[in-house]
């Protein structure tokens, strides 16, 4: 197993030319010389052995001066490679690139912490010709958990892989297939996601699978506990909206480290929207009025609580397929979702006029919108609903889906100008919609939604 080739290069290009620069003055020595000791023993005139000795002393000087370079070289240049004066000789490494013919697993394991075993889990995973890219110990209470991401064969499967490594002694294996994103180590990863929560590009729920892997997340809002705390495979941290967020995984414990890590996660979220507060992003209305648009939060209960009560039954109904006034704890959950992002608008008078929700689970996201009766036509739902696919773009969804009522003309407008396809009937009358986001419809759309400072909202939508 070879994570890396190496290439050397030596720096023969100063020697050859130093040995090249060297060869004439050798060969006039030499010349010299033999000239010499010729006319030494032909010639017998007192002027010619004059001459000659004078042949012979100039060839061994400079024959003597050849040997004395050539020796000073050999002594001297080490010296001054180890004395820093001359460019070290340094290999080049050259990082193995992905193939069709091999794909990157993530594999971990629980092993005994006693000497041999990870050279056992290498030395088995060395029989399906694997080439281990990064490796991960953590420690735990009764073991070490090994997480290694190797470059396999195509053709090897997952419980060939499970197979190998249990033969090592290993248990609570998991491995499955990932991208080459994962081969930053953990503190540069952790660095990253770091960023993009500051900037707002990711949520922290998000943030916490990029960091942990394929992890299941609850969130509930009555605190099951006062303080962050680690059960084996389950851990509960306390969410900085509020409420306690519970963290699984199905195989495998976390690990002290991955625990610490995750809680610096969360609150450095919680620091980053008490420091940075929340976006606000304002346009025209139609009739000129301006509107807020805004992140929301627990705070805006009462808001939210007084635009239900000023909206009809039948937009209730249309938005949530019911009759009747959503109850406290669902008021709660919308503004705080485990799983997404609540976006209200606001009047110049600090009424709240509409809200959107978009709430996601892996790479799918579903999106609701609600717009006070005496503000429909303005444009205020459109506006939201670019507010939020620009967000759903900037998290990296694939598909955002939104359901609706036959009768919901004004939303079916909204979806269609915002691209969003029909994609069927879920239940007697209703619609199922689907816009794809891998095209760049959110950015575009995002992009339309920033312009608006320049525009009414009604020219971005009819809704």
């Amino acid at each position: 197993m070879s994570g890396f080739r190496e290439l050397v290069s030596y720096p023969r290009g100063q020697a050859d030319g130093s040995a090249r620069a060297l060869g004439p003055l050798a060969g006039a020595a030499g010349f010299v010389s033999l000239t010499g000791v010729a006319q030494l023993v032909l010639l017998h005139s007192g002027l010619a052995r004059s001459g000659a000795l004078t042949f012979l002393i100039t060839g061994s000087a400079l024959l003597v001066a050849v040997a004395l370079h050539v020796a000073g070289r050999a002594v001297i240049g080490p010296s001054r490679r180890r004395a820093g004066q001359g460019p070290p000789e340094e290999p080049i490494t050259v990082p193995l690139e992905s193939s069709p013919e091999r794909e990157l697993w993530r594999v971990r394991a629980s092993v005994d912490d006693t000497p041999g075993n990870l050279a056992a889990l290498t030395g088995q995973l060395a029989l399906l010709d694997a080439d281990i890219r990064t490796m991960q110990v953590h420690p735990v209470s009764d073991a070490a958990v090994d997480e290694l991401l190797v470059h396999l064969p195509a053709g090897t499967g997952h419980d060939e892989l499970v197979e190998t490594v249990a033969r090592a002694g290993a248990g609570r294996i998991t491995a499955e297939r990932t991208d080459p994103h994962e081969l930053d180590d953990v503190p540069t990863r952790a660095l990253r996601l770091a960023g993009d929560l500051v900037e707002g590009t990711v949520e922290p729920t998000r943030a916490l699978r990029a960091l942990l892997g394929e992890v299941s997340l609850r969130r509930a809002q009555s605190p099951e506990a006062d303080t962050d705390e680690l059960d084996g495979s389950t851990m509960r941290l306390l969410h900085p909206s509020g409420g306690v967020l519970t963290l699984h995984r199905t195989a495998g414990e976390f690990t002290p480290a991955e625990f610490a890590r995750a809680r610096s996660m969360l609150r450095l979220a919680g620091s980053c929207g008490q420091r940075l507060g929340r976006p606000v992003r304002e346009l025209n209305a139609e009739d000129g009025s301006r509107v807020t648009l805004r992140p929301a939060d627990r705070s805006d209960i009462a808001l939210v609580r007084a635009l239900h009560e000023r909206c009809s039954s039948a937009g209730m109904h249309r938005r949530y397929f019911v009759t009747g006034t959503p109850t406290e704890r669902q008021l709660d959950l919308l503004l705080a979702p485990a799983l997404g992002r609540s976006t209200v608008a606001l009047s110049e008078r600090g009424e709240l006029v509409a809200m959107g929700n978009l709430g996601y689970d892996g790479d799918d996201g579903d999106l609701a919108l609600l717009v006070r009766d005496d503000w429909h036509g303005l444009g205020v739902g459109s506006a939201l609903r670019d507010e939020l696919l620009g967000h759903a773009g900037e998290l990296g969804l694939n598909t955002v889906g939104a359901l609706t009522q036959l009768d919901n003309t004004a939303m079916v407008r909204t979806l269609r100008s915002a691209g969003f396809r029909h994609t069927g009937a879920g239940e007697p009358g209703e619609w199922s919609w689907a816009l794809d986001l891998r095209n760049g419809t959110a950015g575009s759309r995002a992009r339309a939604g920033e312009a608006g400072s320049r525009r009414t909202l009604a020219e971005t939508s009819p809704h």
